[in-house]
């Protein structure tokens, strides 16, 4: 058993360091003004384009709580439920899945703030900014900006 475990997380281990992968960071932002809270909730989004395979990982959280990664598209202004899941005790969220379409925004926001299951349209029920998390960039599209630390 502990043998099946160890081979489990060396083989894991190894799959989130391979060629290819990318990564978008998650903050909690101001939104007077969109800049990212010091020392707010924040998270990293693994991905890859490839075969679609991802892993979100947020900290800072509301503890057990139920939260939504959602992928957000302005024009014409439409979002898809990604994952949904619900954070521990400590405020920490972990969702994984598949998802092929890796452009634009993307927003871990308060499960109850949205309907939709994963793969569907986001339907939007209340619009409380101070309770998400928003990416550094946009995905595909080009950015001289600076990268933001690393949570």
């Amino acid at each position: 058993m502990i043998l099946a475990a160890a081979l489990l997380f060396l083989v894991a281990g190894t799959a989130a360091a391979a060629p290819g992968d990318k990564r978008l960071l998650l903050f909690a932002k101001n939104p007077a003004t969109w800049s990212i809270v010091k020392d707010g909730a924040r998270g990293k989004l693994g991905y890859r384009e490839t075969d679609g395979v991802f892993t979100l990982t947020a900290s800072g959280l509301a503890p057990r709580s139920p939260y939504a990664l959602v992928r957000y598209q302005e024009a014409p202004s439409r979002g898809a439920v990604v994952a949904r899941g619900t954070s521990d005790a400590q405020g920490k969220l972990v969702l994984q899945g598949i998802w092929h379409s890796w452009a634009g925004k993307f927003w871990v926001v308060s499960g109850e703030d949205v309907a939709g299951a994963p793969g569907s349209p986001a339907i939007p029920k209340a619009w409380r900014p101070e309770r998400y998390l928003f990416e550094e960039k946009p995905l595909g599209v080009p950015c001289a900006c600076p990268e933001p630390e690393e949570p």
